[in-house]
């Protein structure tokens, strides 16, 4: 891993937050299968920000993103000199700024969640925010993990650089058989929910398991 000496208490501090997706993962995998009504293989994550329950996707969302924020203040003091010390950290902020705002503007509730829910024929300001907030938060993800892939292989970290490139591609592949799988329209659609967890452990995972390897990584510098 491209670390050199070991960080102080504050920069492991902020490596840690790189744990906020992983905590993302577990809590949209948990409400999911607890929520009455809601079908997570044919429902967007995002929706369960609808309903009783709905301020803890809310607060999932916002908690992970400023996590992910306070992960690139870290990464960025980790992975100076070198390629991307600047680049990798700025986009991986830009994902976690991503996470925010889609937790602050709400998606508008889809047919059959809330129970009862028809969808909703004129979207709110909110809504559009949040769909079109989509594709620029993955897009600023698949860059942060490219330009650690070319980090890696500068440092000829070959298993870092092939899974990174690997998680690039298969969280935007993914990502966008999940949209391919829904209706705008009738605001309904098939699986395009699993495809949208599988996209979303795979590209939100990456972050975490980096953190973890440089975690480890720091705590063998103190031996």
């Amino acid at each position: 891993m491209p670390v050199s000496t070991a960080p102080s208490p504050r920069t492991r501090l902020l490596m840690l937050a790189g744990l906020g997706p992983a905590l993302y993962i577990v809590v949209l995998l948990l409400d999911s299968l607890t929520r009455p009504a809601y079908n997570p293989l044919h429902h967007f994550g995002s929706e369960l920000a609808n309903g009783d329950r709905g301020w803890l996707m809310i607060a999932n969302f916002i908690v992970a993103g400023t996590l992910t924020i306070c992960f690139a203040l870290g990464l960025r003091k980790v992975l100076r000199p070198g390629r991307g010390a600047l680049v990798a950290p700025v986009f991986v902020g830009l994902f976690g700024l991503g996470l925010v705002v889609a937790g602050v503007f709400v998606a508008d509730p889809k047919p059959g969640y809330p129970a009862g829910s028809t969808g909703t024929a004129n979207p709110t300001l909110h809504s559009l925010i949040h769909d079109g907030n989509l594709f620029p938060t993955w897009i600023v993800m698949t860059i942060a993990i490219l330009v650690l892939a070319a980090r890696f292989a500068a440092d000829k970290q070959w298993g870092w650089m092939w899974y990174s490139t690997a998680t690039a591609v298969a969280a935007m592949a993914t990502l966008l058989v999940a949209v391919a799988r829904y209706d705008a329209d009738t605001q309904t659609g098939s699986y395009h929910g699993l495809w949208q967890r599988i996209s979303i452990t795979i590209g939100f995972g990456y972050f975490s398991v980096l953190a973890t390897g440089l975690l480890r990584r720091e705590s063998r510098l103190d031996r």
